[in-house]
């Protein structure tokens, strides 16, 4: 006990180093910078890079030791988080998705559902409220975000809607309220159940309700903050398209569909035998890799489908100006700038035959370009896949163990205390601090920071800590590491790639736009998910 007092009184200039660090991280997390150098190439500070390059700061001016990178990558054993089992479970999970995404069923279901609601404007957006509520219930919020954003975008302009925030608000929500509902949904509830052994049925037993609960909560502010008839038109035109031409592998998305039921259902299996998570889903991913080398082995991958059957393509394989937009995710750089490279390279303008000046780069293009070729789908998986999200967690791991380690840990910790006088102050307190925090820090460094915080002895060894509060502040940090989403932008990684997405169609919402719809709904959700936590907490510790 008088180590734990006396961390509090042994901060120095390289605490104060460490945390400045990881503020500054954040920052350039939410707010990339670009920064040319006389060479040709520039420097971004993303998220890809910037949490690395803080890292190496720390490590440079001996704030954080070998130990600490060790801790941010395999896990301390006292805290029972394994980062590796973390990224494992993730990438594992977000290749099946892709993978199941690029055969073209989720646009598939997505057309049929704007076939099957018959010109009825309220029925549509209940039916594809619906349908992002259950792809994320099943997925994860990244996957409906990617998937269903380009389609939606698309969507409204085929059918002439006036504006489309309606659909897009009402996808956004409910791709992070139904990410609460199974423990794969979003990478803050591993985070967090990792963090207290938590299994996944035991998961999902306490937080389907809350989700449930949240979901007709956040129907309803919706249909009250859209009332008006520009937002959701009494009646919407079917698009004029086949949704069977989106369907581009059948058999891959039966195989898909067969996989990802699978590894739910062998999740929920295995949890009785306490069995780690990541060694459940890997297997699973390495099928469906095999399968996908398979599929491009006997040149099978016809890429993407467009959003019409009777598009065209000229001479050169470009897409003509007059056919509708593409519904695949885009790639670009520019889309996706959270997965460029710290060094990029600048761009140069050649004339004529002119020989580039950098013949390694010309290789390496050379390379990327037969890869494409010879195996067109693993390449159109790989490009859509969160490779930034790897750096950035364990960079954040590892800034987190360099917190506990230089002191802060233990002081937020003891300020913690204050807010347990019991287990319905805790829910709450813990909850609403956690949706301010994500717009500070972003939803998945708040995890692991605040997870670190209700683990430490100081606020563990409390005599308020109680096991019903020690729960309360567990599934009040996993309702507001996933609500805290929906408030602004910032708060989340889902947030960033929808705006990303939505600039790249020209069809952005804004910083603003979208908090002031958010507060016209997320408000009464957030409070309604803690308040059914509560009641449980009543039900089965009272």
């Amino acid at each position: 006990m008088d180590s734990i007092e006396s961390s509090e009184h042994s901060l120095d200039v390289h605490s104060w180093l460490v945390v400045c660090t990881f503020m500054i991280v954040i920052i350039l997390v939410i707010r990339p910078q670009k920064r040319r150098t006389k060479y040709p190439y520039h420097i971004t500070l993303n998220i890809a890079t910037a949490p690395v390059l803080g890292v190496l700061f720390l490590l440079a001016t001996q704030s954080i030791d070998g130990e600490s990178v060790r801790n941010g990558i395999v896990g301390e054993p006292e805290s029972g988080v394994e980062p590796y089992a973390v990224m494992i479970l993730f990438f594992s999970l977000a290749y099946i998705c892709i993978s199941l995404d690029m055969t073209g069923v989720l646009q598939y279901a997505a057309f049929v559902i704007s076939k099957r609601g018959g010109g009825g404007g309220q029925r549509i957006f209940l039916y594809f409220f619906l349908l992002s509520t259950i792809m994320s219930g099943l997925t994860s919020n990244d996957v409906v975000i990617l998937t269903m954003t380009p389609f939606l975008v698309y969507f409204s302009r085929a059918v002439d809607l006036v504006t489309p925030v309606a659909f897009l608000m009402a996808e956004v929500q409910t791709a992070n309220i139904a990410s609460m509902a199974l423990y794969i949904g979003n990478l803050t509830n591993v985070v967090a159940c990792q963090a207290y052994g938590v299994s996944f049925l035991e998961y999902s037993a306490w937080m389907l309700l809350p989700t449930f609960a949240s979901i007709a909560a956040c129907y309803v502010m919706l249909r009250i903050n859209f009332r008006k008839e520009k937002y959701i038109p009494k009646t919407i035109k079917s698009p004029d398209v086949d949704p069977r031409s989106c369907l581009v592998d059948p058999f891959g998305a039966i195989f898909g569909l067969a996989v990802l039921s699978s590894s739910l259902i062998c999740l929920i299996g295995t949890s009785f035998a306490h069995v780690s998570v990541w060694i459940v889903t890997g297997p699973f991913a390495l099928l469906t890799l095999t399968r996908d080398i398979w599929h491009d082995y006997r040149g099978n991958f016809k890429g993407p489908m467009m959003a019409s059957s009777n598009e065209k393509q000229d001479s050169t394989g470009s897409v003509s100006k007059d056919r509708p937009e593409e519904i695949s995710i885009p790639v670009s750089s520019d889309d996706a700038p959270a997965q460029q490279s710290i060094l990029s390279p600048r761009p140069t303008t050649t004339t004529g035959a002119r020989t580039p000046k950098h013949p390694r780069r010309r290789t390496i293009k050379h390379a990327i370009n037969r890869f494409e070729h010879r195996w067109p789908l693993l390449y159109a998986i790989i490009i859509r896949m969160p490779w930034a999200i790897l750096p950035f967690t364990f960079s954040m791991f590892i800034m987190v163990e360099g917190l506990s380690n230089s002191g802060w840990i233990a002081i937020f910790a003891g300020w913690a205390t204050n807010l347990i006088p019991n287990y319905i102050v805790a829910t709450y307190a813990v909850g609403f601090i956690s949706v301010l925090l994500c717009n500070l820090f972003n939803n998945v460094p708040m995890t692991i920071l605040v997870a670190r915080i209700l683990q430490h002895p100081r606020f563990v060894g409390s005599p308020l800590a109680t096991p019903e509060v020690v729960r309360g502040c567990l599934f009040g940090l996993i309702v507001g590491s996933n609500l805290g989403a929906c408030t602004t932008l910032i708060s989340s990684l889902a947030g960033l790639m929808w705006d990303s997405v939505l600039r790249s169609k020209k069809s952005n919402v804004g910083f603003w736009g979208f908090f002031r719809w958010n507060m016209g709904v997320m408000p009464m959700v957030i409070f309604i998910a803690l308040s059914v936590v509560v009641i449980e907490l009543k039900v089965i510790y009272k």
